[in-house]
């Protein structure tokens, strides 16, 4: 613990620097952030190094500048050339299943499809699904709503989505179809205009009524109360801080920015 300690501080350091020189820093270091691991890389990753790191890289006339501390550097990120790629280090804490799930052809191939589909960035999705199910496609909660993003049965053991009906079992056991359900209930709100961000996907997910509602909008509907929906749904208020009387819009976005999903 007391290394760790030591190299959080280098990295807290190193993070304030103007500029990548091999005096400021040890030849040492970046082996001990590669012992560190994915904390390090998370910790890296959010500030503007990554931003320095692909400049440098891209840029040729520093190839006779280059140095074995700023080689290491490069060899952590190497392959991070897209936005999407350096996103990915964002999103830590994966269980096994949940990684098996992301390595998993078929998912990833679903999920190119959805992510073209409403123009909402891979990341972002796997985001929503971890927050939802744990990225489990098989996960049940105590009301009986199924899968990645929780289709909840509509009045019996059955989820009828753009006309399509499927059983909650179907759903849960077949990671294709679920996928193509998903893409199905997603693409008719990107196509009403009320999907065009991850907060619009976040929200149209959670409850489509208030996708593209303004900040103090209260999510309820006829047959269900806002303190019923707030009671329902404990985690946004908890960690807000807050009374659990009722949700806005402006709660859930305030939620999904504390919590790292935006």
């Amino acid at each position: 613990m007391e290394n760790n300690k030591k190299i959080l501080e280098e990295i807290k350091r190193f993070q304030q620097l103007s500029n990548i020189q091999e005096s400021s820093i040890k030849e040492g270091f970046i082996d001990d952030i590669i012992d560190l691991g994915s904390k390090a890389v998370d910790t890296v990753s959010k500030t503007d190094l990554v931003k320095k790191i692909k400049s440098y890289m891209s840029d040729d006339k520093n190839d006779k500048e280059d140095n074995s501390v700023l080689k290491k550097i490069k060899d952590i990120f190497k392959g991070t050339d897209s936005e999407d790629d350096i996103e990915d280090l964002e999103l830590d804490n994966i269980s096994e299943k949940g990684q098996k799930l992301l390595d998993n052809e078929v998912f990833q191939e679903k999920l190119e499809e959805i992510s073209k589909a409403i123009d909402i960035d891979k990341s972002s999705i796997i985001k929503l699904m971890k927050h939802e199910s744990g990225l489990d496609p098989k996960i049940k909660n105590s009301i009986g709503c199924v899968g990645l993003i929780q289709f909840c049965p509509g009045g019996g053991s059955t989820k009828t989505v753009n006309g399509k009906t499927y059983t909650l079992d179907e759903l849960g056991d077949n990671l294709s179809v679920q996928m193509d359900a998903i893409k199905d209930f997603w693409v008719k709100g990107y196509e009403n205009g009320k999907i065009q961000s991850p907060e619009d996907l976040y929200i149209y997910n959670f409850f489509p009524v208030a996708a593209g509602k303004p900040d103090d909008f209260v999510l309820k509907s006829s047959g269900l109360s806002a303190k019923t929906v707030a009671r329902a749904n404990p985690v946004f208020n908890r960690v807000l801080g807050q009374e659990n009387d009722q949700l806005t819009v402006g709660d859930l976005k305030n939620y999904y920015r504390k919590t790292g999903m935006v």
